[in-house]
């Protein structure tokens, strides 16, 4: 049952560290484009973000680009 419980514990954070980790780099990566098409959505909302350089793909840095195609 330890086994378990510490097996969901490790997984969660796992989970938890990989979408802060995404964040991070999209938002680095992509920062200039984030600012240009997307400046009025907070950075936190990963999810509304992503949605914007969707919508603005064809106009971002190909570094963005290529990153933000991996990263959905």
């Amino acid at each position: 049952m330890k086994v378990l419980a510490a097996s969901l514990l490790a997984l969660a954070l796992l989970t938890s560290g990989a979408a802060a980790q995404t964040r991070f780099i999209l938002g680095a990566i992509c920062a200039f484009d984030i600012q240009q098409y997307c400046k009025d959505i907070r950075r936190s909302r990963t999810r509304e973000v992503k949605e914007c350089l969707a919508k603005n793909e064809r106009n971002l840095f190909p570094r963005c680009q290529d990153h933000y195609k991996d990263a959905k």
